[in-house]
């Protein structure tokens, strides 16, 4: 082989071994814009608020009782959030020490269940008093909204709910893969 020949197969390898690299690459990006965008679609829902407001056909008297009730539902359960937070990363760290103690794990359990049956009494009084400003026809305009926001809601837990087997058992095997 002479020189020229062997120059343009590195060549051409070099440049195949670049546009492998680049889709690699794009792969890799495309997937971790997808990732980012569903993330962010399930944390920022559309504007309740808005649809809520064109749904019921508040008034602005309606619209701003309903503003207020909203922002003051959004400070207590971001409370509870925090606090739900970080009893997980300490019930976390408990169960990675060397020595769990159940009692204490125990006692973080009922301690976060009570929080979260404090933020799901945060909304039922939320929506109680929504309910309280508005119209027998907004009331009824108002119950179809909480059936459809409940179906998407539920739909929407149960399509996390069947991903979350396959992602388990393969995360289980390459925890067995390494094992061995």
């Amino acid at each position: 082989m002479n020189f020229f020949t062997k120059n343009r197969i590195l060549v051409g390898t070099v440049i195949l071994l670049a546009a492998i690299n680049l889709a690699i690459l794009g792969t890799i990006g495309f997937h971790f814009l997808n990732e980012k965008q569903a993330v962010e679609g399930v944390a920022q829902r559309p504007n309740n608020h808005r649809m809520m407001t064109n749904e019921l056909n508040l008034t602005p008297e309606q619209e701003e009782m309903f503003q207020n009730l909203r922002q003051e539902h959004s400070q207590q359960t971001r409370e509870i959030r925090k606090k739900l937070s970080e009893h997980y990363r300490f019930m976390m760290r408990e169960l990675g020490s060397p020595n769990p103690d159940r009692t204490l794990l125990d006692s973080m359990a009922n301690e976060i269940a009570l929080l979260h049956k404090s933020q799901q009494q945060a909304t039922i009084d939320h929506f109680l008093k929504v309910r309280e400003f508005c119209s027998p026809e907004q009331y009824q305009q108002l119950h179809r909204l909480f059936k459809r926001m409940m179906s998407r809601d539920n739909m929407q837990r149960g399509e996390r709910m069947q991903r979350r087997p396959r992602f388990e058992r393969r995360r289980l095997n390459d925890t067995k893969d390494t094992q061995e």
